[in-house]
């Protein structure tokens, strides 16, 4: 028995047709709302976006699918020795163009290493899914709205995106223990608690290395805790 042909879902039957058709504003909402551009794995070979952009021919939609990002290496090279084949050499500039560039090409340096950080590739397709799932979000290290702001643009979507994506933070405020609220912010991201025992088991241990670990622990904040737990600084083991 013959197998049947994979059915697409509607949206992205959608998707295809404003391609199809050049309807680059319905494109450009439908990449600012953050909606996937991917096939099922079990979808033909037909249904490739990028393939679809470049069989059909229209310039603009293929630079807005690149400027989105996410396309494979095996991909972009399908795409240009398709676009050669259809004699398209504008179209296969533009995606020459595209597959070298960096990835993180846009994307200011503070984004960049709140990325890495929080340990998500620089690759538009992996920081959407981060933002859709919560896994970027203001409880990230270093993520802020001026952060999410700029993620936003780089990834051409609402810089209002979902309001779910930074959770309003209800926890009170740090309690008046004697440190700053950098200090206390850096001991509860590396989940060692704010009491003196605590830190000086940390700093003794190489928990608390400055420059190395935890991310973000700089010399000052070294110095602070230090002074507040009551050890030298300089008697700490170098690890």
């Amino acid at each position: 028995m013959a197998s049947r042909r994979p059915v697409l879902p509607e949206d992205l039957e959608d998707l295809l047709d404003f391609i199809q058709k050049g309807k680059l504003f319905a494109l450009q909402d439908w990449l600012k709302a953050g909606k996937t551009l991917r096939a099922p794995d079990n979808a033909e070979r037909g249904a490739n976006v990028i393939r679809t952009a470049v069989t059909t021919g229209f310039h603009s939609i293929v630079e807005e699918l690149l400027r989105a990002g996410g396309w494979s290496p095996t991909e972009l090279a399908d795409a240009l020795d398709l676009a050669r084949s259809h004699k398209r050499d504008d179209v296969a500039d533009l995606i020459l163009h595209y597959s070298t560039q960096s990835p993180s090409h846009g994307l200011p340096p503070r984004a960049q290493r709140c990325l890495a950080a929080a340990g998500i590739p620089i690759e538009k397709q992996a920081v959407l899914h981060a933002l859709r799932t919560g896994a970027l979000s203001g409880r990230t290290t270093l993520y802020g709205k001026y952060t999410h702001r700029d993620v936003c643009r780089w990834l051409g979507i609402d810089e209002f995106f979902p309001s779910t994506i930074i959770p309003e933070d209800k926890r009170p405020p740090f309690v008046e223990n004697g440190l700053s609220y950098r200090a206390n912010g850096l001991l509860r991201r590396a989940g060692i608690p704010a009491k003196k025992p605590a830190v000086r088991h940390a700093l003794q241990t190489g928990a608390l290395v400055p420059g190395k670990r935890p991310y973000n622990y700089g010399k000052q904040t070294h110095a602070e805790l230090c002074r507040w737990v009551g050890v030298d600084a300089s008697a700490l083991p170098s690890l």
